[in-house]
């Protein structure tokens, strides 16, 4: 059991499976003897965070994997919380942890394993899940984030959440790579794979959390997945046509007319970009005279077009429709349209160009994520292996937001952290680490650090009562 020292605010404690772990900062008396140094000493308070949120309970339940475990051996969950660990670590690959996690004195107590899994274990664990392991890994994770997940506590309070939906190529060049296809990736030629992300952030500030994650081959459109991707949603957070704040925000490769009847017929809120820039000049045309420009910048301007069809091929689909004009290089002119369900009493026209370019929040998460996460790693061949590898990032990057927002820095001043500043600051916090006669453990924070008063507030400290005086006002000056 690991937990922080008395303070002000109650510091939850951090209940590790088979260890006893103590947070002190350097200016606190600390008894014990020296057992060394670790380089993520704050690794011990998100696995402890970990274990609270029931994370090996819902693997328990659901996952079920055809491997003997070995009495002297790591079980599942053991296997796939050092998994979770390795990644929140800052892991580049499961080789990565024999050097960074294996000599750490208190990483393998973290887990209640005499030793560190090594890299081997990892990629085997990988390797043996199956289509079938991985929905019931992807039930696991679903279970959770029912059960955490800010998004739907927002949603069930009447606020508007915005959920993105976007895809992202990884490259896979090996021969020995499953299911790996030329297809849509950055050069011609590449193999790989599609990653299919659906985020929920919030550019005030808030808790930013990856919904569902699936994984196609490279030849994959973007629409395969996105009937999916609703299922996802709904077993998240509740049947859609009855959450009035959500709205789902794709670029123009899921807004073609199949998906848009889909929408419009569940009563699921959207803005996204149309299909085809032809379609969106071809309406400029037709409406030429008609049309009234709102200037956004210099180079780009709005007109409300109203609601109409989406496609010529589907009068049927009727939605509102914005015209985009923007001026590139050499002052030539193109045209972009946006579809939505939404009316201009609740995003006005001037505010519905900026409202949707705003999905570069998952775009950033991409980023930051693959930095972060090493979600190009590839951290196993097989196919199943690799889905069930992000989904694994998936959950480490929400238990990493949360435990950060959560906990962490439940209510501090200090800037909000991204998934790279959360792993490079607080959880490679260096500390030395002593060990009590009882075998627990304490990890002594150096104070000076910003972040470690997060997992190890100061006690508080010893003064003498003042007494109560009336003092007489007087004309002094100091």
């Amino acid at each position: 059991m690991a937990h922080a020292t008395a303070s002000p605010r109650a510091a939850p404690s951090t209940d590790v499976e088979g260890a006893d772990v103590t947070y002190r900062l350097e200016s606190a008396p600390a008894a014990g003897a020296p057992l060394g140094a670790s380089a993520r000493g704050g690794l011990a308070s998100f696995v402890g965070f970990v274990h609270r949120a029931g994370v090996a309970r819902a693997l328990a339940e659901r996952v079920r994997l055809p491997v003997q475990e070995r009495v002297t051996g790591f079980t599942v969950v053991q296997k796939s919380l050092a998994l979770l660990a390795a990644l929140a670590a800052g892991c580049h690959s499961a080789r990565d942890g024999d050097f960074v996690l294996g000599p750490d004195p208190v990483a393998p107590r973290l887990l209640g394993v005499p030793r560190w899994p090594p890299s081997s274990q990892l990629t085997r664990h990988l390797r043996v899940f199956a289509a079938q392991h991985v929905a019931a890994l992807r039930a696991a994770v679903e279970d959770l984030l029912a059960t955490h997940s800010a998004a739907r506590r927002r949603l069930r309070r009447g606020e508007r959440v915005v959920v993105d939906i976007d895809q992202t190529p990884i490259s896979a060049n090996g021969k020995t790579y499953e299911r790996a296809t030329t297809g849509h990736l950055k050069k011609k030629g590449e193999r790989g794979y599609q990653a299919t992300a659906v985020f929920a952030g919030d550019t005030g500030g808030g808790e930013d959390e990856v919904l569902a994650v699936f994984l196609d081959p490279g030849n994959a459109h973007a629409t395969w997945r996105f009937a999916d991707a609703l299922a996802a949603l709904e077993r998240v957070l509740g049947p859609l046509g009855r959450l009035p704040g959500l709205v789902l925000r794709f670029d123009c490769q899921y807004a073609t007319a199949d998906d848009l009847a889909t929408l419009l017929q569940r009563g699921v809120h959207f803005v996204g970009r149309v299909y085809a820039d032809v379609t969106a000049a071809g309406w400029a045309r037709e409406h030429r005279a008609a049309l009234t420009w709102i200037q956004l910048s210099p180079v780009k301007w709005v007109a409300e077009l109203g609601p109409g069809p989406v496609s010529p091929t589907r009068p049927d689909v009727v939605c509102r429709r914005l015209l985009v004009r923007s001026t590139g290089a050499r002052h030539k002119v193109g045209y972009t349209a946006i579809v939505t369900d939404l009316p201009p009493t609740a995003v006005a026209t001037a505010t519905l160009e900026p409202f949707y370019e705003a999905r570069q929040t998952i775009e950033g998460w991409l980023s930051e994520a693959t930095a972060a996460l090493q979600l190009k790693g590839l951290w196993s061949r097989a196919f199943c292996g690799l889905e069930a590898f992000l989904l694994h990032a998936m959950l480490a990057s929400n238990l990493l937001n949360w435990w950060a927002r959560r906990e962490v820095l439940p209510a501090s001043d200090l800037p909000r952290l991204g998934l790279r500043q959360v792993i490079g600051r607080v959880i490679a916090l260096p500390a030395r680490v002593l060990q009590a006669a009882d075998g627990g453990l304490t990890l002594v924070l150096p104070p000076a650090h910003p972040y470690a008063r997060g997992l190890a507030p100061p006690p508080l400290g010893w003064q003498l009562p003042l007494p109560l005086v009336d003092f007489d006002p007087c004309d002094a000056h100091f």
